[in-house]
């Protein structure tokens, strides 16, 4: 047993301990005696089975004294922390799935792990990926930590900020395994930026935003000198973007061209399931997968399943999702084979909605992704797992993607108390379907872009601009023969406009009747609001950091990769 995995050990094990409240003394007093034998064992290289002493309590435990004390206070214990299997879908729209309403998307495993869970009705992410990606690890609104204006770009020097502690560093260091497959996005320049450096024990997959799904390539524009922060790109460059990462080592994987991004990452989240050891703690999987961003690739099986689909970019979208809704379905069977789903909290999540001009749709609501209309920040989800006391229904409290930071804390038994994050602890709501404890959010702050969005109950309040280019409503015309060439037609045309808005939400979810010059009180409200929000703001990382030449994946032996920041 490595020293790493036996300081797990010893953390999950004092955790379980500790939860038996009526023996708390004694329990203590066991928990360091057992510290100190897996120290002495762990130095002279004998093996430790740490299965006896799990909380499911065995024949011989039950007979023990200690077993017979764990017994008796078995109504005061807390559960054991859940594993947890954290999906993110890249761009997909609210049209895009099942269990939204959408009988023409087939993602049947998603659609009964959301119908047997709880469906998020209301529950909000940022307008695009690597801000949303932001909340997800820091609990914190972007404009708190300089990533609201942009992604992350392979040729600026930034990343989240690393004085920020990370959802994967709080869950390792309560015992959990920590593991990322997929998507990063949230900085690569420094080595410190990975995800290995940042909690996650192992990283498999790309740092960017988007590559070809079979040769795993990402593209960026270096320039040839060094530029000003808002100064133009340089020439394109292709580069592979595929890696595995420990704490202590980072490869490049050239050995996996050809294969299917999907397929790949439902590989390895297999393999990460197969091989966890549930004796020496929980397992938190991030699955942060590809689909369906663009490029649109999609296997020619997946695609024959939409052979009805008018147009080609909607019809390999869709192929798209089924492949990854396939990705899912098998990564939940390992779960389940390896007898881990019992006590599995699952989070499913889109980063952002979709992007209508490739493919992606988010009827009946407003706008698209990069905008702060609904359709790009109104997120697909769900949450599913037999800890939640009631399940099978649908969820309209309000949540934020800066909620899964304390929510997850909680989920494992140790509840947030720092006041820096922004995030709200949702965990008992959903649980138990209670009220929501989130009454308002911030959309975003972009002082770059021009772009002030919040919420405060009902109200939505907009001033400036959306920050995107479409900013209508857009069928998906997936056999609709009024729209056949939707996606043409949008791609070819920028539809835009400028606020200030003031929207009733609850009473106009699809944002048609602006309010803002009807009532200039509650105007007055959200200005003061935002006010104060601003308070907190953080010159965006993205102006602050110019493309630097350094980036070329010609200098790192044509590979996006780390030590040029």
């Amino acid at each position: 047993m490595g020293s790493r995995e036996a300081i797990r050990s010893v953390q999950y094990t004092s955790r379980v301990l500790r939860a038996c409240s009526g023996v708390r003394a004694l329990l203590g007093i066991c928990a360091a005696a057992m510290a100190s034998c897996l120290f002495y064992l762990n130095a002279v290289d004998v093996p430790l089975k740490w299965a006896t002493w799990r909380a499911a309590d065995t024949t011989a435990q039950e007979n023990s004294p200690l077993g017979t004390l764990l017994s008796k206070s078995k109504q005061s214990a807390s559960p054991q922390p859940p594993h947890i299997l954290f999906v993110v879908a890249d761009d997909l729209g609210w049209n895009d799935v099942g269990f939204n309403g959408n009988p023409h998307v087939k993602t049947p495993h998603l659609d009964g792990l959301a119908q047997a869970g709880v469906i998020l009705n209301y529950s909000y992410v940022q307008p695009i990926c690597s801000p949303t990606r932001s909340c997800l690890m820091s609990g914190r609104y972007p404009y708190r930590t300089g990533m609201q204006h942009s992604h992350v770009v392979p040729e600026r020097g930034f990343g989240l900020d690393c004085n920020v502690s990370t959802i994967a560093q709080r869950l390792n260091r309560l015992g959990y395994s920590t593991h990322l497959v997929g998507k990063w996005h949230l900085g690569f320049c420094n080595k410190k930026y990975l995800p290995t450096q940042r909690g996650f024990d192992t990283f498999f997959g790309h740092y960017l935003g988007a590559g070809d799904y079979y040769t795993h390539k990402s593209v960026g524009f270096p320039p040839s000198a060094l530029k000003t922060p808002l100064g133009e790109r340089g020439q394109k460059v292709e580069a592979l973007d595929l890696h595995r990462d420990t704490s202590n080592s980072s490869s490049t994987v050239t050995s996996d061209t050809g294969t299917y991004a999907s397929y790949l990452y439902r590989r390895e989240a297999i393999r990460i399931v197969k091989s966890h050891n549930a004796s020496s703690g929980p397992l938190y999987l991030y699955l942060a997968l590809q689909a369906p961003h663009s490029p649109l690739q999609a296997p020619a099986s997946y695609q024959r399943m939409y052979d009805g689909t008018v147009n080609a970019r909607r019809r390999v979208y869709s192929a798209m999702v089924s492949a990854m809704d396939d990705t899912v379905g098998e990564v939940v069977q390992a779960f389940k084979k390896r007898g881990l789903w019992k006590n599995t909290l699952m989070v499913f999540t889109t980063d952002n909605g979709g992007r209508v001009d490739l493919g992606g749709n988010n009827w009946p609501l407003r706008g698209c992704k990069s905008t702060v209309w609904e359709g790009g920040t109104r997120g697909v989800a769900f949450v599913h797992g037999q800890m939640l006391n009631k399940r099978g229904y649908t969820y309209n409290g309000l949540m934020h993607a800066v909620d899964w930071y304390p929510t997850l804390l909680s989920a494992a038994g140790q509840p947030e108390t720092d006041k820096a994050i922004d995030g709200v602890d949702m965990w008992q709501a959903l649980r138990n379907n209670l009220s929501s404890r989130r009454t308002e959010f911030v959309y975003n702050i972009d002082k770059t872009d021009g772009v002030f969005a919040i919420r405060l109950g009902k109200w939505k309040y907009i001033r400036g601009g959306s920050g995107g280019l479409y900013d209508y409503w857009y069928k998906a015309g997936e056999d609709d023969k009024k729209y056949p060439l939707y996606l043409r037609e949008v791609s070819s045309r920028h539809q835009h406009e400028s606020g200030p808005w003031l929207f009733d939400i609850e009473a106009d979810p699809l944002e048609k009747n602006n309010l803002y010059e009807e009532l200039p009180n509650q105007v007055k409200t959200m200005e003061a609001r935002l006010a104060e929000h601003m308070e907190g703001y953080v010159g965006d990382l993205f102006s602050q950091h110019p493309p630097d030449p350094r980036s070329n994946p010609a200098r790192h032996g044509g590979v996006w990769s780390p030590g040029w920041c």
